[in-house]
């Protein structure tokens, strides 16, 4: 039997160093951890992890798109096409989170928000979430507005 990994199966690579610098990404905000977001080895759980990286995304949606997630005033509508996230180390509970985020890619119709946590100056998890602006008949292109906001948020490399 081989042992080697299936040619229909496909993995990521580890992140670039740079995305480990809270340096690089233009918007920070710190979180205090609940007691709920712990394992049973007193890290915090993946699952809460993740939980993180998504507000910190959708905190950023409704500064670029205000309306966004106001059903009865919003124009478009934005949806997740892939979530990569990487896990690089525990974080204990209780502790405060450093959430990080930044424009990792501006397409056409869609865009990359790529979001880091830290502990204690540590990356402690990397997320990159594809997202597409939705219009009533699909993709749209995203808003000119929108678009220069976006394009101010981007990933910068330190130094």
């Amino acid at each position: 039997m081989d042992s080697g990994p299936n040619t229909f199966v496909s993995t990521v690579p580890r992140p670039h160093p740079v995305r480990l610098d809270a340096a690089t990404y233009p918007v920070h905000r710190a979180v205090d951890t609940r007691f709920g977001d712990m394992d049973a080895n007193g890290h915090l759980n993946n699952v809460a992890l993740e939980s993180l990286h998504e507000t910190t995304r959708a905190t950023l949606n409704r500064q670029v798109f205000p309306d966004v997630y106001d059903r009865t005033a919003r124009t478009l509508r934005i949806v997740t096409s892939t979530i990569v996230v990487h896990y690089l180390r525990e974080a204990p509970w209780p502790s405060v989170i450093d959430t990080a985020i930044g424009i990792g890619h501006l397409g056409r119709t869609s865009y990359v928000a790529s979001t880091a946590l830290f502990h204690e100056g540590n990356c402690v998890s990397l997320c990159d979430t594809v997202l597409v602006v939705l219009g009533d008949d699909g993709p749209m292109p995203i808003p000119d507005d929108a678009r220069a906001r976006l394009n101010s948020l981007t990933l910068r490399a330190p130094g």
